[in-house]
């Protein structure tokens, strides 16, 4: 008899235990894991700089991005990010200048760093070089817009450009601080033809078109240099109307005329106009084409990359680099 009591009581506790068990993983965590909302895997690149992006869960605030790098059967994880100033996405300060297999996955988290709910699915990109047409740019080349994550294919005009073009873009630059990457950003990729958009921020800064002039003749000669062809593309416009009303900060100089004279210097050295479709009579960004002024939205994305495919196509249509 008391063996069989023995023999229930093992099995009791055997049963209590699974059950606490199952129901601890259960309660485990505070929230469903979040979906990942970015489109590297339908990009012809990921970007140089991602934007990490997910769909914000109720009543949450922190979340937590790991990167890890796939070496056949290991795995090393070379980015742990936190989200700062959004709720639903995070961007890369630093670049993925090194040829690999990767993944990256979101979590919930509290102030403490304290998981909230499990990982979510891993999201897959993969870093290729060398590339045949790149693009060394600022926030309107690496995705920049009011509400769509840079992660996303709809607010990237390399979308919309049938040659495929690796986004070197980083947003917030200057040409100045475009010449001071160069050489990490830049040259890993060995790309045949750089495209190079910059000068929105300068001017935004209040520098003159002279020093700007000046900073895009310095590419232009550490591309030569490196046997790399550049393109330069014109400054898109503002609308200084919108910018003001959302507080985005711009100087009060005339960065209607300092883009006008970079512009044309950039024409006269063969670039390509990607900014007269999106002006309007004054020189200024179209309402239509814009929500915060700055960043031309999916219409004045779908012109720019149109645009650059069109004159891509005419320059280097004969060779062999498509």
């Amino acid at each position: 008899m008391l063996k069989k009591s023995f023999v229930w009581s093992l099995i009791f506790s055997v049963l209590f235990f699974c059950t606490s068990d199952k129901i601890s993983a259960k309660e485990k965590f505070k929230f469903d894991a979040p979906n990942p909302s970015t489109e590297f895997s339908k990009m012809d690149f990921p970007q140089l700089y991602p934007t990490y992006s997910w769909e914000p869960l109720p009543n949450t605030e922190f979340y937590q991005v790991q990167v890890v790098k796939i070496d056949g059967t290991k795995e090393k994880i070379v980015r742990e990010l936190k989200n700062q100033f959004s709720l639903s996405r995070v961007t890369d300060s630093q670049p993925f200048n090194e040829e690999g297999k990767y993944f990256w996955k979101v979590r919930v988290i509290d102030k403490k760093n304290k998981p909230l709910s499990d990982w979510s699915e891993k999201k897959f990109f993969t870093v290729e070089m060398p590339v045949n047409f790149a693009v060394l740019g600022d926030s309107i080349s690496h995705g920049g817009s009011n509400f769509i994550p840079a992660g996303q294919l709809s607010c990237q005009w390399e979308t919309y450009c049938e040659i495929p073009v690796k986004n070197l873009a980083r947003s917030g630059d200057t040409t100045q601080m475009m010449i001071e990457r160069f050489d990490a950003d830049i040259l890993p990729f060995q790309p045949k033809i750089l495209i190079i958009m910059g000068g929105v921020n300068d001017i935004r800064e209040g520098k003159n078109f002279d020093e700007v002039i000046k900073n895009l003749e310095i590419l232009r000669e550490k591309c030569l240099t490196n046997n790399i062809e550049p393109i330069f593309c014109t400054i898109t416009p503002m609308n200084e109307k919108i910018i003001s009303g959302r507080k985005i900060f711009l100087t009060d100089n005339d960065w209607r005329t300092q883009r006008k004279k970079i512009n044309s210097w950039i024409l006269e050295n063969g670039g390509i106009d990607v900014s007269s479709k999106l002006e309007d009579e004054n020189g200024e960004l179209q309402e239509k084409f814009t929500v915060d002024g700055l960043h031309p939205d999916l219409r004045g994305k779908i012109l720019i990359g149109k645009s650059i495919e069109k004159s891509l196509k005419e320059k280097f249509g004969d060779k062999n680099v498509f």
